[in-house]
């Protein structure tokens, strides 16, 4: 079963456009008009032997005396109607015909093929994989699921319009079939997922060279409007019998893979395994939980102090997240946090998160404990949010708070996702009269040139230069470069995971203005981060 040459003559023909319509059909009813002429011309030029008057009276009268030549003629006359009206039928049933067949191949063909690509959808494909099964069960050999997801599509529609992303496509799927093997099958069975049905698996096959050239071929160069145009995708791979008996089961493991590789990164692969399949289990029910996480009152904060390197007083605090769930337990941010950006959660969590960081520091200060800055994390969802300025205006009119007691944190890569848009956002933001800082610097990609129009006031250095001070001479020296840059910039200095007593002096001894980490504190709750401001501990 050579499927793919199928599907290749399939889409040739789709391109040239439907069929054109012939010189007779278009003008069929010129045609028509033109035979009923002739045919009056006919019986008017047959008249002129029949005295059709007289004929009429003597036939009224009963007195006609019927002649040879008026009943030829006669004949004549009725066999030729009738030779005209039984063509004129066989046409029009003809063409009836031939119109419910096209009609009956439309409908089979938007049931079972996808109407852009005329690759096989996803009903196809399910029938092709329970007889693929069936084959492979009486042979003894194994069959491979490919799951493959395209991504940036939605940005290539944005930049090329609907027409640019339907040619992408047509040449995705282009690509894809020319890797497929005699037998093999590809299906399109959603808008930007694939699958491919690699027949026949032997143990000596590589399926994982087959999957990499696949990708490879997928994540090259195309050409859309004369624009060069990159996209990335994932594979996830299931095999029969291993990996699941039922042609439902192998294409939902297959996708638990692909989901899995898309979460490792852009253009990964990834195979589908029972540890796997556990692991996407638990981060559904996550999911699951997050979604009522907020109504079930199961979110808290806490607090981690800024120490100035000054005065070694408080002077600012992180508010970080805790999520404590009956079913799930204690869940660490690194956990649910990307979850919950996966399921559009981030952002009801986030401006959970502000609303009650600045009551909270609203809250001290009427408790008459010195004013301190609330420092906030923020995502890279909120950022894109359009007028988020006005939310956090919001949550500052609501707490009472002033504003320059509520610090922003942003990470370096969540500013460069589109580095023009942040510098639009951080200054809307900055007009607020809110702090601006630059979390785990070091860890990204920014460069000076876009750090001076960020409109920061802090900048953070990450703790993973900090741990090995000052054992590692590559980390002090990072370190004091990432402070001369700060203080070019005017920045104010906070330094990260700071945990020993020598860390803290080396801090202090190159002029870092503010420290936080375990030497000082972990992060407490607000009731515990009320001791710290009443009778700190490392003092």
């Amino acid at each position: 079963m050579a499927t793919h040459k199928v599907n290749k003559a399939i889409t040739r023909r789709s391109v040239r456009g439907p069929k054109k319509e012939g010189f007779f059909n278009r003008f069929s009813m010129v045609f028509e008009s033109l035979v009923i002429v002739l045919i009056t011309a006919v019986l008017m030029w047959s008249a002129q032997f029949v005295d059709v008057t007289a004929l009429v009276q003597k036939l009224s009268s009963g007195q006609h005396s019927w002649q040879l030549g008026d009943v030829v003629t006669i004949f004549g006359i009725a066999v030729f109607g009738f030779v005209v009206i039984l063509i004129r039928y066989s046409v029009y049933l003809r063409r009836k015909i031939r119109q419910q067949f096209v009609a009956e191949e439309d409908i089979k063909r938007q049931a079972f093929f996808d109407t852009l690509t005329n690759l096989p959808n996803k009903e196809l494909c399910h029938n092709r994989l329970e007889h693929a099964l069936s084959r492979a069960a009486r042979n003894n050999t194994s069959i491979a699921v490919l799951y493959i997801g395209i991504d940036n599509f939605q940005t290539v529609n944005a930049q090329q319009g609907q027409e640019g992303g339907d040619k992408l496509l047509l040449q995705i799927s282009k690509r894809l079939s020319s890797q497929l093997r005699s037998g093999d099958t590809l299906a399109r069975i959603s808008g930007v997922d694939f699958i491919i049905l690699l027949e026949a698996v032997y143990p000596s096959d590589n399926i994982n060279l087959f999957a990499d050239k696949v990708l490879s071929k997928l994540t090259k160069c195309y050409r859309i409007a004369m624009q060069e145009v990159y996209i990335t995708g994932n594979v996830g791979v299931a095999v029969y019998p291993n990996d699941g008996e039922y042609g439902k089961e192998l294409i939902k493991h297959a996708n638990t893979a692909m989901c899995f590789a898309k979460e490792q990164g852009r253009n990964r692969l990834a195979f589908f395994s029972k540890e796997l399949h556990e692991q996407m289990n638990i981060k559904k029910k996550i999911a699951e939980q997050l979604r009522g996480a907020i109504k079930r009152d199961e979110f808290v904060l806490h607090f981690q102090p800024i120490i100035s390197t000054h005065s070694n007083e408080i002077i600012a605090v992180e508010a970080l997240l805790r999520w404590h769930n009956e079913l799930l337990g204690d869940l660490a941010p690194a956990v649910f946090i990307p979850i919950a950006e996966d399921i559009g959660m981030i952002t009801k969590i986030g401006d959970w998160v502000l609303a009650q960081a600045c009551m909270q520091n609203k809250t001290w200060q009427q408790q008459g404990y010195s004013s301190i800055v609330m420092t906030i994390n923020m995502s890279v969802m909120q950022l894109g949010i359009k007028n988020y300025a006005s939310t956090v205006s919001a949550s500052l009119t609501e707490s009472g708070l002033a504003p320059q007691y509520l610090e922003l944190e942003f990470t370096e890569n969540t500013l460069m996702k589109d580095a023009k848009q942040s510098i639009v956002k951080l200054r809307e933001l900055s007009a607020l009269g809110v702090s601006i800082a630059l979390d785990d610097f070091g860890t990204g990609y920014s460069s000076i040139k876009h750090l001076a129009k960020f409109k920061l006031n802090k900048l953070k250095i990450d703790g993973s230069f900090i741990k090995n001070i000052p054992l590692s001479n590559g980390d002090i020296i990072a370190t004091r470069s990432i402070i001369a840059l700060a203080k070019q910039l005017k920045l104010h200095i906070t330094a990260e995971g700071v945990e020993t007593v020598k860390q803290s002096e080396f801090m202090t001894e190159n002029h870092v203005d503010s420290m936080q980490g375990y030497h000082f504190s972990r992060p407490v709750s607000a009731e515990a981060f009320e001791q710290l401001l009443q009778s700190p501990t490392w003092q």
